[in-house]
């Protein structure tokens, strides 16, 4: 019975064509060939070109995700997706084309010197798309925010002045902007109010929608035991405990809370030589969607560890092992905010040091909830 030949194949990926180099090294033989960015033309490329071998595929990590690599995968041809920030790269090169790009994949692929990523489940993939886009939008609602109270002032229109109230942003406020704007006896100035104001209730109406699909989504059967869990700790709610779930995927494959905290970036840089130690900030590598909502879930960090009412019903009903890992964690980051603090750190120093402990219990209690994978 004879084995069949191992072709390693680089895809260098674009929207306008696929340029594709296979590599063997048990004979040293490469064929490069290019085609339209369609499924269907590359496979019958690679059908033509090898028949008999069995191919093992990559292609960098781009936008056009990870749709390709399911496709490939599903028709049996093996195919991973590069991390392209871990490609090795050679100094003094000096000329890039696709053609060549897509030789250096098949060539380090080959040698086993680049790095796939985690590809998520579909299902995994969908809410994870779904919370990055209520993220821009509230994004994008911030700085309209910052825009109409800049308009505002040019109207001279001041609400904290004339109402004598503390805070913007509030049904109040927002009714009482709707109605002054009716009052300018400038046209234009009303007109640009109104439509701002407009804009501003549109992507409100939007961000809430979103919002109430991923919670109607942590309380399906995939999701449910690990979102119930994770909201029993402190700063975390049901959009940033599915934002969790969802980004970091299978929590199994992270053997060490280590591994966790440098995917996140949250681990310290360092350059040292010579004898020297030199460490720096936080590396800020990997998943800055998981590292801004540990931040953000941080804020309260230095608090006393005291329940609130809200806390106190989202544990009901919950394990007891639960709700002590989120106990310790609260103590924990207490305890740590307040040691720093009276060492003279700096306060976003405090809140992301408590964010990169906070990932630790995270770990610890997602392992607790989640089966292993088959």
């Amino acid at each position: 019975m004879t084995t069949k030949k191992i072709v390693h194949v680089g895809i260098d990926v674009d929207d306008k064509a696929f340029h594709g180099a296979g590599l063997s090294l048990e004979t040293g033989e490469f064929v490069q060939f290019k085609c339209k960015p369609d499924f269907g033309v590359l496979r019958k490329k690679l059908e033509k070109y090898f028949p008999t071998d069995k191919i093992r595929l990559c292609y960098e990590a781009c936008h056009i995700g990870y749709p390709l690599c399911r496709s490939l995968n599903n028709v049996d041809i093996h195919c991973d997706i590069i991390a392209p920030s871990l490609i090795p790269s050679k100094p003094g090169k000096r000329v890039k084309n696709d053609r060549l790009d897509a030789l250096k994949l098949a060539e380090f692929y080959a040698k086993g010197l680049l790095t796939p990523i985690y590809i998520p489940s579909e299902e995994d993939e969908e809410i994870r798309d779904l919370l990055r886009s209520r993220g821009f939008l509230v994004k994008q609602r911030k700085m309209l925010k910052t825009h109409i109270l800049s308009a505002c002032k040019r109207y001279d229109i001041f609400f904290l002045k004339e109402t004598c109230h503390k805070t913007n942003w509030t049904d109040t406020h927002i009714s009482w902007l709707k109605k002054r704007a009716k009052d300018l006896n400038r046209e234009v100035c009303r007109i640009d109010i109104e439509m701002l104001l407009a804009q501003f209730t549109s992507l409100t109406e939007s961000i809430e929608k979103l919002e109430a699909v991923a919670i109607r989504i942590s309380e399906s059967e995939r999701y449910k035991k690990v979102n119930d869990a994770l909201v029993c700790f402190r700063g975390i709610s049901t959009i940033t405990a599915m934002t969790l779930i969802s980004e970091l995927g299978d929590i199994w494959r992270f053997p060490h809370p280590k591994q966790l905290t440098a995917y996140c970036g949250l681990d310290i840089a360092e350059y040292s030589s010579g004898g020297k130690q030199n460490k720096k900030g936080i590396t800020k590598t990997g998943n800055k969607h998981v590292r801004t909502i540990l931040i953000e879930s941080c804020q309260l960090a230095l608090n006393p560890p005291i329940l609130s009412k809200r806390l106190r019903k989202l544990r009901e009903g919950q394990p007891q092992e639960e709700i002590d890992i989120a106990d310790r964690c609260m103590s924990r980051l207490h305890k740590k905010s307040t040691r720093m603090l009276y060492a003279g750190k700096h306060k976003n120093k405090i809140k992301i040091a408590a964010a990169r402990e906070m990932l630790g219990f995270i770990w610890e209690v997602m392992k607790l909830t989640t089966p292993k994978a088959q």
